[in-house]
């Protein structure tokens, strides 16, 4: 079963964390580098990578 993310709250997340990163598990390495994709095509002040499947956000200037 696919679980939908509602992105607009996993940034709200990441801005009110302490050291402004996040690592989300997405079901496969394709899937993260699409979402990473997409992510910095929609906020300005986001740097993303994949690892495998895992994906890292973190604040711009962080």
């Amino acid at each position: 079963m696919r679980k939908v993310r509602d992105w607009s709250a996993v940034i709200d997340r990441l801005n009110k964390s302490p050291k402004g990163e996040l690592k989300i598990k997405m079901g496969s390495p394709g899937s993260a580098q699409v979402t990473r994709c997409r992510l910095l095509a929609e906020w300005a002040n986001l740097e993303a990578t994949t690892k495998g499947a895992v994906l890292h956000l973190r604040l711009a200037g962080s």
